[in-house]
């Protein structure tokens, strides 16, 4: 299934990039349908021509992935499509999952309305009530607005931080401290030594 859902994720990119139409997206992508593939694309034009003439690009995804991804697969990714929120990511990692879970339950997001709306329940609060009162019909006028309102609390939550104070620079000089004292067991060494001295000089004035 992962490979599966990387190959049509690189076709989509592709397609988006040349902005393709859709008639020329199907035409493409059978183009590029080798080995078993090929033959169950044959296979199934044959048993339903009637379908071939108003096949879509989202309805050929839809057959891909009938084919190729296991029931119990699509049932875990309906059950994640299902529980999606935006949770603490951005709006825009959050519509990248919520586009590729949806991939999976197309019968759940048929209309624009239908996609509009179950995008809408699964963002966060805060921008979700803000979504409110504005015309969300299409899928794409909802993740724009959703998009502008998550960038807005973000940036005000940042701007609402407390920033780290500087440290206080003190306005007054340090204190000098007074000079050491002599101790009196150095006053009495330095009186004795000043009485040596005057002792010495007294005898070598005597004469012989």
């Amino acid at each position: 299934p992962r490979i599966v859902d990387e190959w049509i994720q690189g076709l989509e990119f592709i397609f988006e990039v040349m902005d393709c139409p859709d008639r020329y997206r199907v035409i493409c992508t059978q183009l590029q349908l080798t080995g078993d593939a090929r033959l169950w694309w044959n296979a199934y034009w044959s048993m339903c021509p009637g379908e071939k003439a108003g096949c879509t690009w989202d309805r050929l995804k839809e057959l891909i992935r009938e084919k190729y991804y296991p029931t119990y697969y699509r049932a875990e990714m309906e059950r994640q499509f299902l529980s999606l929120k935006q949770g603490t990511r951005s709006v825009d990692k959050y519509e990248r999952e919520f586009t590729r879970l949806a991939a999976f339950v197309s019968d759940l997001v048929r209309t624009e309305a239908q996609r509009a709306q179950r995008f809408i329940d699964g963002l966060y609060p805060a921008v979700r009530h803000n979504i409110v009162g504005h015309v969300t019909q299409t899928y794409a006028r909802a993740v724009s607005i959703a998009q502008e309102v998550d960038a807005s609390i973000r940036r005000e939550t940042i701007c609402d931080r407390p920033q780290p104070s500087a440290p206080a620079q003190s306005s007054t000089a340090p204190p000098v401290l007074p000079a050491a004292q002599p101790t009196k067991e150095k006053k009495r060494k330095e009186k004795g030594a000043q009485t040596d001295r005057r002792t010495r000089q007294r005898q070598q004035q005597v004469p012989p």
